[in-house]
């Protein structure tokens, strides 16, 4: 725990749990709203979790989890459809294999990019009022050691 600060390690960690969370908990509905069949695994799959450093237990990174798919799914490829020149068109990066003719039905679905994007400034935050004040208390430790203590 940090000396007289305002937020202790174990309350770090719970907020940014709970960032984690918030974020999964967007993106789950960007996935229900902008996505059909396709992604039925993807959303029972998708996990945050937080990774915690070894010696002091304080989070140090957060990763979410999801199904390898959620990546095609971002890009709206896979199954006949490829990314090329900045579009989502049919084809496939396969030699000789044969690829459906007719319009395209998948688009790239920003799911959790934008979602990560718009909370960053909150996570930001959370770890300004843990680190802020560390960071502060160790200036004023040290302070004793780099100022000149007159004996009165």
């Amino acid at each position: 725990m940090n000396k007289q600060s305002d937020i202790s390690a174990e309350k770090f960690n719970s907020k940014v749990s709970e960032w984690g969370e918030k974020v999964k908990s967007r993106s789950l509905g960007t996935l229900v709203a902008k996505t059909t069949v396709y992604s039925g695994n993807l959303r029972k799959r998708l996990a945050s979790a937080v990774k915690k450093g070894k010696d002091d237990g304080v989070a140090q990174s957060v990763a979410f989890k999801f199904l390898r798919y959620g990546v095609f799914v971002a890009y709206g490829v896979g199954n006949g459809y490829i990314h090329q020149g900045g579009a989502v068109v049919r084809g496939s990066r396969i030699p000789g294999r044969n690829v459906k003719t007719g319009p395209i039905r998948r688009r790239p679905v920003d799911w959790l990019d934008t979602n990560i994007d718009k909370n960053l400034n909150e996570l930001a935050d959370i770890a300004g009022d843990y680190y802020g004040d560390a960071s502060a208390q160790h200036v004023l430790d040290e302070l004793d050691r780099i100022s000149i203590v007159k004996k009165k």
